[in-house]
């Protein structure tokens, strides 16, 4: 309990001491083309000399859609970045933007016959390059890659890793929805689903349906989270949620020894 209320202080003390303004510096990305995309980014300040650091690559959702490269990091980052200040290693963070008319995704999936489009959405694409660049440039881990995004960040989350399976270790999308027919791709991805059950804005079936899909598609290492007396904001609580991070830092692609794979079994039992 000490333990825990001196972290909880910690934290409290290091994020009033830096805003996520602070922690999450300006950044831009300049594609092959010439073309500049701006985000934002938080980074180890001394990253040491070949070691790889975890990614989390968020989306935000359609109100902080715009050109200011700031408004993406003021809905849910704060929670999650909270957080992370009580990781005990570091974490590489990055928020892209999306201009408003330019979405993550071209179509909202709130329907069962919803179908992706072929070919991603301009501005998921760029946040994917993005992701691609500081795995090669940088210092970014490409075995745990994450991905997580509320409302519109949560269908353009469900639309990256059906398009992109391989890419993640991990998935978190909140009040989301995705492509029921495309579940094949992602049944061995872990993923932790959250929806407030209210919700007003994105129906709740949308990802029931989902996580139905994948378990009849046969991924046993979904999750699901559903807030019973919640509305459409469910991403503070579950970015403040210590579990869910710790869940979420611990996949990884690389493959695991037989004996870490028992010490595992033997923790859940």
């Amino acid at each position: 309990m000490k333990w825990f209320l001196g972290s909880f202080l910690f934290v409290l003390t290091a994020f009033a001491q830096f805003s996520v303004e602070d922690m999450l510096k300006p950044c831009t990305y300049t594609n092959e083309t010439g073309e500049i995309f701006p985000y934002r980014m938080r980074a180890p300040q001394f990253p040491v000399a070949g070691k790889k650091y975890p990614l989390i690559l968020f989306l935000h959702g359609s109100g902080e859609c715009g050109s200011d490269n700031l408004r993406q990091i003021g809905v849910g980052l704060p929670a999650l970045m909270a957080s992370l200040l009580n990781v005990p290693e570091q974490v590489i963070v990055v928020a892209p933007q999306c201009q408003t008319g330019n979405w993550w995704v071209k179509r909202l999936a709130l329907t069962t016959d919803y179908a992706a489009a072929k070919e991603p959405a301009p501005s998921l694409e760029v946040a994917l390059e993005i992701c691609r660049h500081l795995i090669t440039e940088y210092h970014a881990d490409p075995d745990r890659l994450y991905i997580t995004g509320l409302s519109l960040g949560g269908f353009g989350t469900w639309d990256a890793i059906q398009r992109e399976p391989e890419l993640f270790a991990a998935a978190i999308p909140i009040c989301g929805g995705g492509d029921i027919r495309r579940v094949q791709e992602i049944k061995r991805l872990p993923i932790w689903i959250f929806h407030g059950k209210a919700d007003k804005n994105v129906s709740v079936e949308c990802s029931r349906q989902m996580n139905e899909a994948l378990r009849l598609a046969g991924n046993r290492k979904v999750q699901y989270t559903e807030y019973e007396q919640s509305e459409h904001n469910v991403w503070d609580q579950t970015y403040s949620n210590p579990k869910v991070i710790e869940w979420l830092l611990h996949q990884t692609r690389a493959k695991k020894s037989w004996w870490r794979i028992w010490q595992e079994c033997v923790r859940d039992l």
